[in-house]
């Protein structure tokens, strides 16, 4: 006898769940981890430049992006994703900014680098701020799209 294929689909990990006065408040730790994040990076890239020197200074970078994440998902879990969206809008958006910041800062001839890597960042993440069911349904086609049911 065949067995039965069962989806492990659960329509809530792509929804955001409704909040009320605190969503505010939510917002506003989003916009500092962001914030907290971008300016990590000015320390990460002289981290990058004592890579050479130092052993112990590419897991310095390692770690501030870590902690980039852990900030920028919790504050997305206080907005209303869930803890799965959270970690895939999150990590995303953490790496987003990371390859902005790092982009501006090494690989561009402009006045005010550290400027432009903040502006960059803060416009990668604005979107998610903005329109945050939007984003994530842009997120869940991308899931479906590329995993099929597993993703559901």
């Amino acid at each position: 006898m065949g067995s039965i294929a069962r989806s492990s689909y659960d329509p809530r990990v792509w929804t955001i769940e409704p909040g009320g006065a605190g969503r505010l408040l939510a917002r506003a730790a989003f916009v500092a981890a962001v914030g907290a994040f971008l300016l990590a990076q000015e320390l990460g890239l002289r981290l990058r430049r004592e890579e050479h020197r130092a052993w112990w200074a590419g897991s310095g970078r390692d770690l501030l992006n870590a902690a980039g994440l852990v900030a920028v998902a919790g504050a997305l879990r206080l907005c209303g994703f869930t803890w799965p969206a959270a970690l895939l809008v999150g990590g995303s958006l953490t790496l987003a900014m990371f390859g902005a910041s790092v982009l501006v800062a090494t690989q561009l001839e402009t006045p005010h680098p550290r400027a432009w890597s903040f502006a960059v960042g803060a416009a990668i993440a604005l979107p998610v701020l903005i329109w945050p069911a939007e984003v994530l349904g842009v997120f869940a086609a991308a899931a479906f799209a590329l995993f099929g049911d597993a993703a559901r």
